[in-house]
């Protein structure tokens, strides 16, 4: 029985080495930052999590991915804490360890005791503990910075964190750059497009053609990643020639839309919009109609990108507008309401704003087939903040200027807040501290809100007619985009109400007026 392991298995393998060899001289190091090209983020998070198993663990080192997000400081060190003991209560048969006398932690020092009172607890099962932080929101990346930096100030032996980023983004930088003996750079190139593609070569199959296919659209996915257009061209007709002789139409729609990108990213639209209409045409030929149905929308919609990056305009809204009535057909509202969106935008660039206003309103209809809770979710908040800018684009930018200033009020409150707590505070100064912030940041929150209402009231009835028809179509508090949440997540009730001008009724209007600010 062969032994040999697979390109994932690989890539397992030198991750690990890679890792032992960057943290066998790292006494000083407080911070570890792993970079990689981006198409390798699943592999280094699926390696993590493999270290996170009893069964895939093959390091000294105990890991622990965590995705709390990060309001304030004080508040990340908390939650922190509680999710790691947390974690630590949840493992099966572990040896007893005293997490209370630690808890709760309100600052990177604090929270650096838990972990090496853990640590020194389990010396003989780890060397290093490591936390691989990836907050899955960030309030802001400045206050973020601090607490990292108060971390990297303190000197427990066993506790590190893990960062990551990308070639393409190397965020973490400026962070090696000011500590450059506390954070150490890993830097490996790994890629899961090659991956894929090494994997597909190693494939068998007693079906020879639909082996060899499947090497070809692994070769012409990887060509479109990294190679030229021609070159993605060349291997993906090469799979099109079996496609065809099988009778695979499926296949054929879908390497004609791969070609077709690559020859979008080449910079060659009439490349891409010949071979996205052979991928609709082949489309009719699939027998399952949902699966026709996608596949032909897909193809209409790229055609439609295609006419859009040659900025032509109305060519774009004809193939935007025939990929609404496909989507309709099969039916997806989702993808019809953002059919009839761009091609009311691609008209407005045009200049036939009449009609434009025609697709907005079908956009707007077909989104009455989406649940209300999800129309959130969807483009249709952009519908509404198209029509805004339509009808007063200085009006509009200024209503989105009041979210930049809400972000910069938000961020020096929290960091006035942080700023006024000891290097390690107590439970009632922490306390004291965040009602003050909630305090602070709810009355901020109710002023821009009230600016935002003011803007709206100032606006002409074409204007207030788009905001009263979102909100019935979205939610009663819609005052347009970017979206200000509430600080704390109140329910909309209990600190907004539709002003005396809302309460009329709701019509979308073609006329587009601006009036004075």
């Amino acid at each position: 029985m062969s032994t040999a392991k697979n390109p994932t298995e690989k890539v397992m393998t030198d991750l690990e080495l890679s890792w032992l060899d960057a943290s066998e001289h790292s006494a000083q190091t407080r911070l570890f930052i792993w970079r990689i090209p981006a198409g390798g983020e699943s592999l280094l998070d699926g390696f993590i999590a493999l270290q996170q198993h009893p069964e895939g663990r093959t390091l000294p080192d105990l890991f622990l991915g965590l995705t709390t997000p990060f309001e304030t400081g004080f508040g990340y060190s908390e939650a922190l804490g509680r999710e790691f003991v947390e974690h630590y209560e949840a493992t099966p048969d572990a040896a007893e360890w005293q997490a209370e006398p630690y808890l709760p932690c309100y600052s990177p020092a604090q929270l650096r005791q838990l972990l090496q009172g853990f640590a020194d607890r389990f010396a003989e099962d780890l060397r290093y503990l490591v936390l691989v932080l990836k907050p899955s929101a960030v309030s802001d990346d400045s206050a973020l910075t601090r607490w990292l930096n108060g971390w990297l100030e303190q000197g427990e032996p066993a506790p590190r964190l893990l960062l990551i980023d990308t070639v393409e983004q190397p965020v973490w930088q400026p962070l090696l750059d000011a500590h450059p003996h506390e954070v150490q750079l890993i830097v490996d190139d790994i890629d899961g497009m090659k991956v894929m593609h090494q994997t597909a070569q190693q494939q068998t199959d007693p079906d020879g053609d639909r082996l060899l296919f499947r090497r070809y659209l692994a070769d012409a996915m990887l060509l479109l990643e990294k190679g030229t257009a021609a070159q993605v061209a060349a291997r993906g007709d090469l799979a099109l020639a079996i496609a065809r002789q099988r009778g695979w139409a499926d296949q054929q729609a879908m390497m004609h839309n791969l070609i077709a990108g690559g020859w979008l990213k080449g910079n060659d639209p009439a490349q891409a919009v010949a071979h996205y209409r052979q991928a609709q045409d082949i489309s009719g030929e699939i027998a399952e109609p949902t699966l026709k149905g996608q596949l032909r929308t897909q193809s209409t919609f790229g055609e439609a990108g295609a006419w859009f990056a040659k900025k032509e305009y109305l060519q774009a809204a004809k193939r935007y507008r025939q990929a609404a009535l496909e989507a309709q057909a099969i039916p997806h509202p989702v993808f019809e309401m953002e059919g009839w969106r761009m091609s009311g935008f691609c008209l407005w660039l045009a200049g036939h704003r009449p009609t434009a206003m025609e697709e907005y309103a079908r956009a707007v209809k077909a989104a009455e087939s989406v649940p209300l809770p999800e129309r959130g979710q969807t483009t249709l908040p952009l519908v509404f903040q198209d029509l805004l800018r339509i009808h007063d684009k200085r009006r509009t930018e200024a209503i989105e200027a009041c979210a930049a200033r809400w972000q910069r009020e938000k961020r020096d409150l929290i960091q006035q807040t942080e700023a006024r707590l000891p290097a390690q505070p107590g439970i009632e100064q922490v306390k004291q501290a965040e009602s003050r912030l909630q305090l602070q940041l709810e009355a901020m929150f109710t002023v821009i809100r009230e600016e935002r209402e003011n803007l709206i009231r100032r606006g002409d009835e074409s204007f207030r007619r788009v905001i009263r028809l979102a909100r019935e179509k979205l939610h009663p508090h819609w005052n347009g985009l970017p979206d200000i949440a509430h600080p704390f997540d109140a329910p909309p009730g209990e600190w907004q109400s539709l002003p005396a001008w809302g309460e009329t009724d709701v019509l979308l209007s073609e006329s587009a007026g601006s009036n004075p600010l």
